[in-house]
């Protein structure tokens, strides 16, 4: 080996370009052809006498090459370390390694070996042209998606290491083409961040082809989906800054989006988005861009002026998804009250589309407002449409308690009234053909507030009017139950209305079902079930339910009271009047027990001595409520009885001066109209002292 062949063999290994060949390898053959890294990459002789890159080239002439060559190695025996050849060297040695074993598809050997590369001071052309190389074929087997994007970041690496150490080595347009087609790899993986890096060096370039901006615009989005809103709204920025092009105007949006996320300057916000709208009037995303001007006057105050974006979406663009949102996002700012205009007419106009979509009813608020609208309106379609989505969604009650309680509260009672009736009294929408169809016709929190409403106003007829239709649907099925919204406590409210529409016998049937099969425990349903069985039952039952209401409760509890009072009452039913006495008498001596109580109990010690017709007992009975029960209504009922037991014992006197008085005291109660009545019958000549107080 004579010296020339023996240098050459030196700048082989160190440059690894020794030879004009082919560097891109496809399916493990060169490919001469191959367009390299998107058509990115064809180094020209003018811009390094060593690359030999383009398919038309050919070699310098010998003599010129070896000229060449020795100048090099001249050169690099001047400046470059010993060790900077040593690298150069590995890097050629690694290089050739990954293209044999990317050729083979030995991925992990031809992993670790790229991070050797990536590891090395040096860069070259060809150990870019291998990493690329390697990256493209990680990515065409479908299943190295991450590892692909290693090595383009791999290979953007190289390149600007390769810029920096030799500026001259590669064409702003080849450095951009490489960077760009990392950014493409990149953003495949999602790495977003990543191929942002690149893409703004590839701007830096001054390189803003259509595949650059078509890259921006993915990495922008993903960006954006990420919360990245900086590197978004910079990514954003650098297309608009590029001049004109097809995806000028989602750049504008893009870039009014991030600003309007960010929520850090709502007024460039608004800027931005104007600029998309007075550029791109007839844009497809203009209704998108409305929306978000709206969210951005709300937040900084401009109420009047989102009402009116709001307007021009209902105008211009009621059909839109952005206008839906705009609607949903105005109700949730705003009170639960009815909205007036364009948008009052928007909600009626479209009631059953709104209903319809998932959008409009996961919140309740909208569709509250709608129902209210229609219902001032007197639109029933609409109210009930309304209505019917608030029924299957409103778990809580909530929604539904203040609906009810607004309209009550401005003297909309008829309203109240008409919705109310929907909720406690649910008609299915279709009958199901077997159990798995059967869908949810209200939830039990809707129809518990709206018994719970008709309860408070009084209005026991509606609710006992549902309690008798609802009587077709006690098939004893918890899942029947559900789907109608009926829990324990709708029906205690039944029962309750039954009782006090009079209807103690349906009443009954309730009270039975609630604790027999519902398991209700607790001591107030356990004494009103003994007090309907005691009045409409048997009394073997109503004994039975007095002694469970009568274990739920400690024998020196308050409640013991009225457990004794109605025990007595069966008692007295059953004309065992001592025992009915014994049991009054150790309510009076309960001193836990309330004033009301114990006045009940003493002014019933009288009634059975009235009902034995044992008169002058009674009188003594009734004196002394007035000292337990004070001004209380027991007070009023003695009197009138004893005047009663006067008239019996032929002391008109003293009867006249109990009905005088107690239409002196209690000119209010429910006795005075009969006490008068008595008065008139008596001789006037009365005292005016109370024969109770003797």
């Amino acid at each position: 080996m004579n010296e020339a062949e023996s240098l050459n063999g030196r700048v082989s290994k160190v440059t690894g370009l020794l030879e004009p060949r082919p560097i891109f390898i496809q399916d493990g053959s060169l490919n001469p052809s191959s367009r390299s890294f998107d058509s990115a990459m064809t180094v020209t002789h003018n811009q390094s006498n060593l690359l030999f890159l383009r398919n038309t080239s050919r070699p310098f002439p010998r003599a010129s090459r070896w000229k060449r060559l020795g100048a090099l190695v001249i050169l690099s025996a001047l400046l470059v370390p010993s060790f900077a050849l040593a690298d150069e060297s590995k890097l050629a040695s690694a290089t050739g390694l990954l293209l044999q074993q990317t050729h083979g598809a030995d991925w992990e050997e031809a992993l670790s070996t790229a991070r050797t590369i990536a590891a090395n001071e040096s860069s070259s052309i060809r150990s870019i042209a291998a990493l690329v190389q390697l990256a493209r074929r990680l990515d065409a087997t479908g299943n190295q998606v991450e590892s692909a994007a290693d090595v383009h970041d791999m290979a953007a690496y190289a390149v600007m290491r390769l810029k920096e150490n030799d500026p001259d080595a590669l064409t702003a347009d080849q450095a951009a083409n490489l960077l760009l087609s990392a950014a493409n790899g990149l953003s495949r993986s999602s790495r977003h961040m990543d191929a942002h890096r690149w893409l703004n060096e590839v701007h830096q370039f001054g390189v803003t082809t259509p595949e650059w901006t078509g890259t921006c615009m993915t990495v922008a989005s993903g960006l954006l989906d990420e919360g990245h809103l900086d590197q978004a709204q910079s990514t954003y920025q650098m297309v608009i800054e590029s001049g004109d092009s097809p995806q000028l105007a989602t750049a504008r949006l893009g870039l009014a989006w991030c600003t309007a996320m960010s929520g850090e300057d709502d007024l460039a916000a608004l800027t931005a988005i104007d600029q998309f709208l007075q550029h791109h009037a007839d844009h497809a995303d203009v209704p998108s861009a409305l929306l978000m001007k709206m969210s951005c006057q709300f937040r900084t105050g401009k109420s009047d002026a989102a009402d009116q974006t709001l307007q021009q979406l209902l105008s211009q663009h009621p059909d839109s998804g952005a206008c839906l949102q705009a609607i949903v996002s105005h109700c949730n700012n705003h009170p639960l009250e009815p909205c007036d205009g364009p948008l009052a007419e928007h909600l009626i106009q479209h009631a059953d589309r709104l209903v319809a979509s998932p959008q409009f009813t996961s919140m309740l608020k909208p569709s509250a407002i709608g129902l209210l609208v229609s219902a001032e309106q007197v639109h029933a379609d609409a109210e009930q449409a309304f209505a019917n989505a608030i029924a299957t969604r409103d778990e809580s009650g909530d929604t539904t308690a203040a609906i009810l309680e607004h309209l009550t509260r401005n003297d909309q009672d008829a309203a109240a009234q008409r919705i109310a009736v929907r909720w406690i009294s649910p008609v299915a929408a279709s009958s199901p053909q077997s159990d798995q169809d059967a869908e949810a016709v209200i939830t039990a929190g809707v129809r518990e507030s709206a018994c719970r409403w008709a309860g408070r106003s009084s209005n026991w007829s509606i609710l006992a009017m549902a309690a008798k239709d609802e009587e077709a649907y006690l098939d004893g099925n918890e899942q029947t139950s559900q789907l109608r919204g009926r829990n324990l406590h709708v029906e205690r409210l039944f029962a309750e209305a039954l009782l006090q529409t009079g209807d103690a016998k349906s009443s009954l049937k309730w009270w039975q079902r609630i604790v027999d099969e519902g398991g209700a425990e607790d001591f107030p349903t356990l004494l009103r079930l003994a007090e309907t069985a005691s009045s409409s039952g048997s009394i073997t039952e109503a004994a039975q339910r007095l002694a469970a209401a009568r274990a739920a409760i400690s024998p020196t509890s308050p409640q013991s009271a009225l457990v004794n009072l109605l025990a007595a009452d069966v008692e007295i039913r059953q004309l065992n009047f001592d025992r009915g006495r014994s049991l009054l008498e150790s309510v009076v001596r309960l001193g836990s027990a309330d004033e009301d109580a114990r006045g009940r109990a003493q002014w019933m010690i009288g009634e059975t001595y009235y009902m034995q017709e044992r008169f002058g007992e009674a009188i003594d009975a009734y004196r002394l409520v007035e000292g337990i029960g004070g001004e209380g209504q027991w007070t009023a009922a003695a009197l009138v009885q004893a005047g009663k037991s006067f008239e019996q014992l032929g002391r008109t006197r003293e009867a006249a001066v109990c009905y005088s008085t107690l239409v002196r005291r209690f000119a209010n109660s429910q006795h005075a109209t009969g006490a008068r009545r008595r008065l008139a019958a008596l001789s006037p000549d009365a005292s005016s002292e109370s024969p109770l107080r003797r």
